[in-house]
């Protein structure tokens, strides 16, 4: 969700490209939100490029036409989507969710740190190579 400052100097949220998603993972055309919210494809376009102000009327009556608490127009569909994930499995598969993600971020960490440690490496081979070449250059002069 992105936001800016407007003339008051306090942020504007901008919720389009959200409504933009839900309406796409809710397989409902343009044409036909415009027509549920009886307004122009032109102006549903302008709210989705947060080219237009929207009224709290207009937010409730799009999350009703798209299925959806008004709330998660606030959130991107995926974000939504993943919690629920985690809230509406059944413990054994919130557990198997979260073990994979756990799993995938220690393999993340582990490879990090072995890429630290290949540099790490580098580095001190590096410099024993020019030690050792400066110390051979001293015995010969």
């Amino acid at each position: 969700m992105k936001s800016n400052l407007n003339a008051g100097g306090y942020e504007r949220i901008k919720i389009g490209n959200n409504i933009r998603k839900w309406r796409g993972m809710n397989d409902i055309k343009q044409k036909d939100l415009a027509n549920a919210l009886k307004m122009s494809e032109a102006a549903v376009s302008n709210i989705e490029n947060d080219m237009s102000e929207i009224t709290l009327s207009q937010l409730e009556d799009i999350a009703i036409t798209l299925e959806i608490e008004i709330e998660h127009l606030f959130s991107d569909p995926h974000d939504v989507v993943k919690e629920k994930t985690y809230t509406n499995a059944a413990p054994s598969e919130k557990n198997e969710v979260m073990d994979k993600e756990l799993l995938y971020a220690l393999i993340g960490s582990i490879q990090k740190k072995d890429e630290q440690l290949k540099y790490v490496i580098d580095n001190v081979m590096y410099k024993m190579d020019h030690f050792s070449d400066n110390v051979i250059r001293r015995k010969t002069f």
